[in-house]
């Protein structure tokens, strides 16, 4: 089932990278595909993240750097970052302050490419129906 596979690929990412507290995959328009989120809300993260996206999209455009593949947002607590999934989807990581961000930039790559794949495969709608968030 795809939806299981997205979350697998979701908490081995976790598992891989030290620090990630909460993983997240929406679609563009911020509608939830599948979450690995402790106390965070998977709904708001994927509104949030999307719009993020979104913005930092067209300041990529108008800066004339190419196509985004990632917004990151450092704070007081930890690391935001988000990346694009084809044109259809985002991934979202949450990291407290001991996440190891070279090696999330290191491991979301192939984990990007992967959820990519699965998506194309699954077909079944980034943000429609069959797809679920736990």
């Amino acid at each position: 089932m795809t939806e299981d596979a997205l979350l697998a690929l979701l908490r081995a990412l976790r598992d891989r990278v030290v620090g990630i507290t909460d993983t997240a995959l929406a679609s563009r328009d911020g509608l939830i595909i599948t979450s690995d989120t402790a106390e965070l809300d998977p709904d708001n993260l994927a509104a949030l993240a999307a719009a993020s996206l979104g913005l930092a999209q067209r300041l990529s455009a108008e800066a004339g750097q190419g196509t985004l593949r990632e917004a990151t947002t450092r704070s007081s607590g930890g690391v935001v970052a988000i990346y694009a999934v084809g044109a259809s989807a985002l991934l979202v990581v949450v990291g407290d302050r001991g996440l190891d961000s070279a090696r999330l930039h290191r491991e979301s790559r192939p984990t990007v490419e992967s959820i990519e794949v699965l998506l194309k495969r699954g077909h079944t709608g980034v943000g429609g129906a069959g797809m679920v968030a736990s």
